[in-house]
Order: structure tokens, then sequence, then C-alpha cells
């Protein structure tokens, strides 16, 4: 191989064959970024495992109640000792800014000693409430870890958990409590006897029999600690009997149209998914240590934050309430490398000036996960606090799936869901997928001439729907709502692609990029998300009517200046027809501010109202097609009189630019 021509031209064939090589590479990349096929196989022999063992479950065990699990965890020799739950809050009287380390109080539980304590509670809520297998128990409670041993302890029994928000009060919650025809309600008396209180009048005049039971959490804990208490483990077969994969494994209220909360069953089909399929894509494992301070009433917290944690056998960090200015000393303390959110609590760390607990936890989360973040907040929240992974989901209380979105390289920043082009295909036969809407109207589903739906184009927007397995059992796949039937079947549709099949509406606008990527674009109808809760307008203008100087209103959502989701903002006509003078229109809106915090919880309080004449329709009914996306400060025109909610002063003041540039930065909060 001397001559140098021959080895000329093997070194010109070595780089081009280097170069081909790199091309093939960069093309397989390509491919594989936009189809995701190495995220599909890797997903695809867990996925199936986890699809056997609920077949089995369903087909042959019939034993569908994750006490089982937890128990088999608590018992095991490789996991009885390890911590399930580190529980983190403020001393009384303490501040971190102040105090330091020093202000905060850890408490933890292994598997073993909240298997131990379950049983103790177990005993307490059988023997000493009378709970039995199949009663409805409803909770009224603040995140702690006596939260979790009453969920456990009632799965044990048998018995059906309703988490209530507690910032629920007088009709909202009386109706709450009513539509679960419940056995007792448990509160919370350190933390929420105080606005509970308020309302049991009202409980005790629509349900003269109903058990109010205030647990105290130190007394009570003392007794569950306590090796020598009583223990009760409820017989397997009495547990099991009449249970199936659809039945109630937990209640949880949401917002609808209807005007009050209603009460979303998640099966134990659904906790299963949740439990085994949801980390799958997210990629849990026994090494999490998850925190979170998003209430555990919400499906978020509870159904996709608890229960995952303790199927992958993970820690459960567990933040009484969500602090921005302890919140990554809270990660520090806890040791967390994984960390649940909402979309706001992301803005708020985002903006938040960095700080020595920060700059300490730099890189050591590697996974956050939650709804609701925003594109804009998406990639600074990952470069300002080195997190690799964000785990986007969508899901609803009453939705029978979720979608995911784990996103590591930029392709899904903002989704819902970034699964591969298989994953997709399979999702959209079995799952959701989402339908186009008519021009004319985004509320109403397009069908075309033979009446059947279609998908939109790539960016069109579409609702979501989900798919109902066996037409003939709606329930079956989507047990809706706890006695309301009604409003159960309002969000069936049926003949969809082809005649006989049936779909659940999600009430949520979507779109699909060109790598099929979905994105969450906005609500439907008369529901709007404000503070990460669901706000029903009819709820909230049925508490404005109750007033009588106001004869017509009409409540939508209102997009703020640098704000997450849409707040509430009211139109009102008064029964003089608005021809009041500006101090007699004060006084109406002062009446209506003392309603608004009276009767509503904080994130369902009108932030902004303004006076105009409201049209009815021909069937009387009250249109707000002109009503909706209001312009702020002053509408279209610039000339509208808009008051805008002073929290401070608990008043409706009038609204001008400055003040509304004051809200977009948060100088003011509403």
């Amino acid at each position: 191989m001397s001559n140098p021509l021959a080895l000329l031209a093997l070194a010109g064939a070595a780089v081009l064959a280097f170069h081909k090589r790199k091309a093939i590479k960069s093309s397989l990349h390509r491919f594989d970024y936009k189809y995701k096929v190495s995220d599909d196989m890797t997903f695809l022999f867990p996925i199936a495992y986890q699809a056997v063992r609920h077949a089995y479950q369903t087909l042959i065990s019939h034993r569908y109640n994750q006490f089982y699990d937890i128990e088999k965890t608590a018992t095991s020799k490789k996991y009885a000792n390890k911590v399930a739950i580190n529980y983190i809050r403020l001393k009384p009287g303490k501040r971190y800014q102040t105090d330091g380390d020093e202000a905060f109080a850890i408490q933890q539980y292994t598997y073993k000693e909240m298997y131990d304590i379950v049983l103790r509670l177990s005993y307490i809520l059988h023997e000493e409430y009378g709970i039995n297998k199949g009663d409805t128990v409803t909770m009224y409670f603040m995140n702690k870890p006596l939260f979790i041993f009453i969920w456990l302890a009632l799965w044990n029994i048998g018995a059906l958990p309703a988490f209530l928000n507690y910032n629920l009060k007088h009709n909202p919650l009386v109706h709450s409590i009513n539509v679960v025809d419940s056995k007792c309600v448990l509160v919370d008396s350190s933390d929420c006897s105080k606005d509970f209180k308020e309302s049991e009048d009202e409980i005790k005049k629509v349900l003269p029999g109903l058990n109010i039971y205030y647990l105290d959490d130190a007394e009570m804990m003392k007794r569950l600690s306590d090796p020598a208490a009583p223990q009760f483990r409820q017989i397997d077969s009495i547990r099991d009997k009449d249970v199936k994969a659809y039945s109630p494994a937990l209640l949880v209220y949401t917002s609808g149209t209807t005007g009050m909360p209603k009460s979303a069953v998640n099966s134990w089909r659904k906790v299963f998914f949740a439990a085994y399929f949801f980390p799958i894509p997210m990629g849990m494992n026994d090494d999490m240590n998850m925190y979170t301070s998003m209430p555990l009433y919400h499906g978020t917290g509870s159904i996709l934050g608890v229960l995952p944690t303790f199927e992958c056998r993970g820690t459960l960090s567990l933040g009484h309430k969500f602090s921005v200015s302890s919140f990554w000393a809270q990660i520090r303390l806890t040791h967390s490398n994984t960390i649940q959110y909402v979309g706001e609590t992301c803005r708020y760390l985002v903006e938040a000036p960095e700080n020595d607990d920060s700059r300490y936890c730099y890189g050591k989360v590697k996974l956050a996960y939650g709804n609701g973040l925003r594109m804009d907040i998406w990639t600074k929240f990952k470069e300002k606090f080195g997190i690799p992974a964000i785990g986007e989901f969508y899901a609803s209380s009453e939705s029978p799936f979720a979608t995911t979105c784990h996103e590591v390289d930029g392709n899904g920043v903002g989704a819902i869901r970034n699964n591969g082009w298989l994953a997709d295909r399979v999702f959209s036969y079995t799952l959701y997928t989402l339908v186009r809407m008519d021009p004319e109207d985004d509320n109403v589903i397009y069908r075309n001439k033979k009446g059947y739906c279609e998908e939109p184009g790539v960016n069109e927007k579409g609702e979501l729907i989900t798919k109902i397995w066996n037409p003939k059992n709606v329930k079956g796949t989507f047990p809706g709502y706890m006695n309301n039937d009604e409003a159960t079947y309002s969000k069936v549709i049926r003949n969809v692609f082809h005649q006989g099949d049936a779909w659940v509406r999600s009430d949520d606008l979507m779109r699909r990029d060109e790598l099929g990527n979905i994105y969450f674009v906005d609500r439907l109808g008369d529901t709007y998300r404000w503070k990460s809760e669901n706000v029903s307008t009819t709820e909230v203008e049925n508490e404005i009517l109750a007033l009588d100087d106001i004869e017509y209103c009409a409540v939508v959502g209102c997009k703020v200046k640098n704000h997450e989701g849409r707040c509430g903002y009211t139109v009102i006509q008064t029964v003089n027809k608005n021809r009041e003078d500006e101090a007699q229109r004060q006084e109406v809106l002062d009446k209506l501010a003392d309603r608004v915090f009276q009767h509503l919880p904080h994130f369902a309080r009108p932030c902004f109202v303004r006076f105009d004449m409201i049209e009815l329709t021909s069937s009387h009914k009250i249109s707000k097609k002109r009503f909706r996306d209001p312009i702020l400060p002053a509408g279209k025109s610039g000339k509208q009189q808009v008051y805008y909610l002073d929290n401070r002063a608990k008043k409706y003041c009038p609204l001008n630019a400055d003040l509304y540039e004051q809200i977009a930065v948060e100088k003011i909060r509403i």
C-alpha cells in the first residue's frame, strides 16, 4: 500500500464513509425527534405489563382496592423501613425569613409506620365512628399526613372517601355534602374548623342526622402512634364484595355549569391507571422523593401525586401549603428530587428573586410535573432551576384518562401531550382524540354531511374527547358524577366517527402541531380556570343574583396581562336599569363585595365588574356572546368604566390604565 494514490483514495473513502455515517445518524436523530420511536419502544413493555396486570385484576382476581398494594409494600423487607411520608410545615409563630431552618418541623413515617397507623385509625373510624363498608365519608382537611391516613383507612374498611375543597362555605358546602349521601363528615379541627363552623347551622338544617366529627391533629396522632392501640383490618371478602373496576374509589369535587360543585367519581380503573400507567412516561421509580404542596383535595395532588409516589415505592414530601419564599428551603430540607406544580406556582417561582436555597437546589430536582405550565414560563423555569425534565399532563376530575408530555429536548414545550407517532395512533383509537369545531361557534362540534365528526387539521382548534370503550355501558368507562346522571350523560356524544360509538366531551379546546404534540387552547362554555381552580359562572351568578339590587348578571372569564388562566368578570344590570348615579352605583358595588367575600371562595370572586344592559334571547336566556373576551382596562372603545376588586379594602374600586398596569406587574394582587 505504498502507492500514494491508493492511500489517498483509501483516505477519501474513509472520510466519505464517516460523513455518510454522520449524515445517517443525523437523519435518524431528526426522525426520532419527530416521531419519538425510541420513547415508544421504551414504554411498550412496561405499559403492556401493566395492561396485563389490569386484565388479570378485572377478569381473575377482582381485587381492585389499592390498599392491598400499599399493604404489600409496607410489609415487604425491602420497603417496610423506607420513608413513605416527609411532612414539613412551619412551627406556630415561626417565619422562615427570620427563624431560618428552625422555623420548620418535619415529621417522618416509614411505610410500616404508616400502615400500622392506618390500621389503628381504621379501628377508631369503624368501632367508634360507626363507619362501615360502602359508607361515603366526606373529608374537610388541609394537607397533612392525617389526610392520607384517613383516606387509606377508609379504603381498608371498604368505605368511599370524598375530598372536599376546604375553601367551600355555605350553599356550595351544604350541597357538596348532601349530593354524595355522606354518612359523616370528618373536619380538620386544627386548620379548618373556623370556616366549617361558619356553615354548620346551614348543614344541620338540611342534614339533621349527619354526624360531624372534628379531629384534632395532635391528639389523634398521639393515639395513632401508640403501639398498644387496637387495630382493625377489614376482612378481604367484605372489602371486595360487589366492587367492579368502574366502582367509585374516591370522589373529587369539580366546578361545572350547573351552578354548584359536582362530585366526580374516580373509579378503581382510573386510580389504577394513575398509579401504574402514569409513572411510565414520566420516568418515575423508587428513587423519587416527590415534594408537593398542591392541595390533596385536588386530583392533581392526590390521584396523580400521592398514588404514583406510593406505587413506585418512593417518598412523598408533603408541604402544608404553597409558599414562594420558603419553597426551595422545603425542597432542601426534605431532600426532594421531584416536584409537583400547577402553572401559576411555576410563574411565582420564576419571578421570585434568586436566593441561597434556590442556588443550592439548582440541578438537584430531576423532574417537575403538573399541569398548567405556560409555554412562556416553561423553558425559563427549567433553566433557572436546572431541571432537565418537565412532565406536563392534562386531566380533569371526572375524565377517565389523562394525557402526558415528558419534555427533555425541546420537543413538547408548552404541550399537554408529546407521545410518539405509534403511541399517538394507538391512543387516538383507544383513549382520546380531537374533533373539529363549527367554524361559526367554537362551542359546537362540527358534523359533516354524513353526520359524523372529523379530526381537525394541523394547528386547527378542536375539542378533546375521550373514548367510551363500551357504548352500551357508559359508566364502565365514564362513571361521571355521583348521583347526577343528567350531568354525566350530558357530556356523552354518540355516533362520532361511526354509528354506535360514544365519546366524552372535555369542554376544552386543543390544537395538534405538525409533530403530533397537543396544546391546550381554552375552556368552552360556562366554566373558566383561575388560580388553578375551575370556576362555574352559574354558581357565581346565583350568588350575585341573591342581591335585590341586581336584576341580571353575566359572568365570563377574562384574560389579564401576565396572569395565568382567566379571572371572573361580571356584567350587571340593576333593577333600575343602571340609572343610578355614581354614589348609588358604589352602594350596589359595596353590597356585591360583601356578598362575594362572604359566600364565594377567593378564586371564584369576580375580579372585575361593569354596569351594562343585558339582552335576553328569544327563549328568555341571557346572551353572553357580546360580553365574552372583555378587554381591560376600559373595553374595546377605551371608554367603559370597569371596577376592580381591591382585596385589601374588600370593595370594588374604579379601574384606570395606571391601576391596571400595577395589576399586570402584581403590585396590586387580584
